[in-house]
């Protein structure tokens, strides 16, 4: 080999080795940052918090109850008393439940209502009523018996039958008015002859509320021992609605599911304009809020001093309320809330499942990075074995040039 080859060789040799050492500083880096990925994904290992099962135990109590005639009363709460100069011992909170007839709102989402023309009924004041001879007259307006033949008044006597059949059955008694309103109102002769307050006095309104859906809505009737007693627990529980604001000839009524539903004038028109689309002005109408009134099971709660006592066990015996001589034998129970316990079950499966997704999680990312690492370690033996022949050939080369240096320079030697 000659001088330039071998120099020209050595230097390529040099140039190979220096970039295996290059590449092999770069998998040496690259395997310390896949170290401290597996380290960070051991310390989220230990992190993680192994899910523990709920125990009936957590969810059971102790309760006493006793029965005070026909209820039976629940002990929720008692607190000892110190030195009470009547001798009471414990403060004691104790419950029933009982049916209390409640006033109830709710809101009924697109309530499709309808406005329309439709009968409505209304009550006169006695003192608007006059009576001169046989004829009578209401703000001065003559009565008369209703004549189906007058078309004016047969139209509007349809129109009121539609919510109110019940003028149907006292047809031979109608009489009409003409009203200050300029309408034609119907009532009854034997109502008018009778010395009540009120008397009915029915007319044709437009523009009014008349269907909830497919439901036919009805005026409101105090006369009505079940309207007036749902009419008045709503107004006690909602005093501040528009419903309780309301005059009560502008409450109307429907059924609903054998339910009776109230709803105030105001608040049917408010749902009635809201409809988006004038061509549908029945669909997509804000809420509408409307009351029933039912038996609610309600919680009574009362708290007062007693006289408790309570065995060697620490479990009450029997207990006597101040002002009060009757002592009422204690039944202990264990009463474990099962719904509360299946939510926590359940959700502690939850837990565990998230759990064993994050192991499968850690595990999947750790032998991934242990198969990364394995292809690194593989190529740095390969740079090695790389390595160590290019030292070796580049030993060769280095006597080569050695000799092919001696050979040259001996023939100047004396």
């Amino acid at each position: 080999m000659g001088m330039a080859a071998s120099q020209a060789r050595w230097l390529a040799l040099t140039a190979r080795k220096t970039n295996v050492e290059y590449e092999g500083q770069q998998v040496n880096q690259a395997r310390t940052a896949l170290a401290m990925k597996s380290a960070n994904t051991f310390n989220e290992l230990l992190a993680l918090q192994v899910p523990t099962a709920p125990s009936t135990q957590d969810f059971t109590k102790i309760e006493y109850t006793y029965m005070d005639g026909t209820i039976s009363e629940t002990i929720e709460e008692m607190s000892l008393l110190n030195n009470d100069p009547e001798g009471y011992n414990y403060m004691v909170t104790h419950f029933h439940y009982a049916d209390i007839y409640t006033g109830i709102e709710n809101m009924l989402v697109n309530p499709q209502v309808a406005m329309g023309t439709s009968g409505v009924k209304d009550y006169i004041e006695r003192g608007d009523i006059t009576k001169e001879g046989d004829n009578y007259y209401v703000k001065g307006a003559l009565v008369s018996p209703y004549n189906q033949d007058d078309m004016e008044q047969r139209a509007v006597y349809e129109n009121i039958i539609e919510n109110y059949p019940e003028i149907g059955k006292k047809k031979s008694t109608l009489m009409t008015y003409n009203g200050t309103d300029g309408k034609i109102h119907f009532t009854y002769y034997d109502a008018l002859e009778s010395t009540a307050e009120m008397v009915p006095d029915y007319y044709s309104k437009s523009d009014i509320p008349k269907y909830v859906g497919t439901a036919n809505l009805q005026s409101y009737d105090p006369e009505d021992t079940t309207d007036k007693a749902a009419y008045d627990q709503i107004c006690r529980d909602w005093p501040n609605s528009n419903f309780a604001k309301a005059n009560p000839s502008d409450i109307y009524k429907w059924v609903y599911q054998g339910e009776v539903r109230y709803a105030c004038a105001k608040d049917l028109e408010t749902s009635a304009k809201s409809g988006p689309d004038p061509k549908s002005p029945t669909e997509n109408q804000s809420k509408l809020a409307y009351y029933v009134a039912k038996d609610l099971s309600t919680k009574v709660e009362n708290k007062q001093k007693a006289i408790v006592d309570i065995n060697d066990e620490g479990r009450i015996e029997t207990i006597r309320y101040e002002n009060s001589s009757a002592v009422y034998p204690v039944t202990t129970n264990t009463k474990t809330d099962t719904a509360a316990y299946e939510d926590a079950m359940n959700q502690y499966h939850y837990n565990m499942e998230v759990y064993e997704k994050r192991i499968a999680d850690i595990n999947a990312k750790t032998e991934k990075i242990q198969e990364q690492d394995r292809t690194l370690e593989l190529r740095l033996r390969q740079l090695d074995t790389e390595q160590e022949a290019l030292q070796t050939e580049m030993e060769a080369v280095q006597k080569v040039i050695q000799k092919n240096i001696e050979s040259t320079f001996k023939t100047f030697e004396s």
